[in-house]
């Protein structure tokens, strides 16, 4: 009996290691929009769809991104500019996107890659603007840039690929970033159950720590200064003086860490984009294999001991 158990579960994984192996066809005909493609994930996925025969076209933030990614690429890409933030600007740039294709086309995919770190800092030193700064870009940039492009989607009968963290599924400091990456797996999972009949899918990666520009360690330290200045008289002296030190040696600890292997999140995208059958959930790097997976399986007080022990104490908390 458990000889014919282990044979099932044996075969379903081979089954489903081969069947992941299958590519799409067509992919000179087939039409991909990305948005956050200045640098990083997003920047190296629209040069190696090009590279591969798609026709991209890439959103970037600012002009100098744009130029710099015209000139890795082929003719085939076309770019636009692009802030996730704004939803007018959202509908505008769709309107122009629609013109880029053939008469007959849709989008095959669309990959949601725009993203920010957000603000650094305990919740007691944030503000509502400071959360809306984050989930503007993270949270609603992905809704309002799916729902604009869901229409073109449905015509190719395509797939929308969503970036989100292992820290959409644990959850740790800073509040806001967690918070809008545990909406972009709520609205991924909504919007796939939702699309069911339609014959679009809905695919999320989960990439854990790597060297991008969200973990710029000048630009982090310079956030975790700002914010803890906009808390209280009270919180800082509770904090202590020798609390930010101690927080940038960590974060200077976390971010030589970090995997600098980027191309295993740009070949996840890949596989997302051009699998016959892709995955539903891509989790990236092993801290987010061992954390994003096994944490949220812990006892709450085990799970917060290993998030919080090397987490500087506050003067005041001794």
């Amino acid at each position: 009996m458990w000889i014919l158990i282990l044979t099932a579960i044996v075969g379903y994984f081979v089954f489903d290691w081969l069947r992941r192996k299958f590519k799409i066809t067509n992919i000179t005909q087939k039409y991909v929009f990305i948005t956050g493609c200045d640098s990083g994930f997003g920047h190296h996925l629209a040069q190696r769809l090009d590279g591969m025969g798609f026709h991209v076209i890439a959103a970037c933030l600012t002009i100098e991104g744009i130029e710099t990614l015209k000139n890795k690429c082929s003719s085939r890409l076309k770019t636009v500019q692009l802030n996730v933030a704004h939803e007018e600007e959202i509908v505008r740039v769709v309107e122009h996107v629609k013109s880029l294709l053939s008469p007959d086309a849709g989008l095959w995919a669309v990959v949601n890659n725009a993203g920010i770190g957000g603000p650094v800092g305990y919740s007691e030193c944030l503000s509502r603007a400071d959360y809306l700064e984050c989930l503007n870009v993270n949270l609603f940039g992905v809704i309002d840039v799916t729902k604009a492009c869901l229409p073109l989607i449905r015509k190719a009968r395509g797939r929308v690929v969503n970036i989100a963290s292992m820290f959409g599924r644990i959850s740790s400091i800073p509040a806001p970033y967690c918070i809008s990456k545990y909406g972009v797996e709520a609205y991924s999972d909504c919007l796939r159950r939702e699309v069911y009949h339609q014959g679009i899918t809905v695919h999320i990666l989960e990439p854990g720590f790597f060297h991008t520009d969200i973990i710029n360690p000048e630009s982090l330290m310079e956030k975790l200064q700002r914010y803890f200045s906009q808390g209280s008289v009270e919180f800082q002296q509770f904090f202590g003086p020798q609390f930010l030190p101690k927080s940038r040696d960590l974060i200077v600890e976390v971010i030589n860490k970090a995997d600098s292997d980027i191309d295993k999140v740009v070949d996840a995208y890949v596989h997302a984009v051009s699998a016959k059958h892709p995955k539903y959930r891509y989790v990236v790097g092993n801290d987010a294999q061992v954390l994003a997976r096994f944490l949220p399986t812990l006892p709450e007080w085990i799970s917060d001991y290993v998030m919080c022990f090397q987490n500087p104490k506050p003067q005041g908390a001794h």
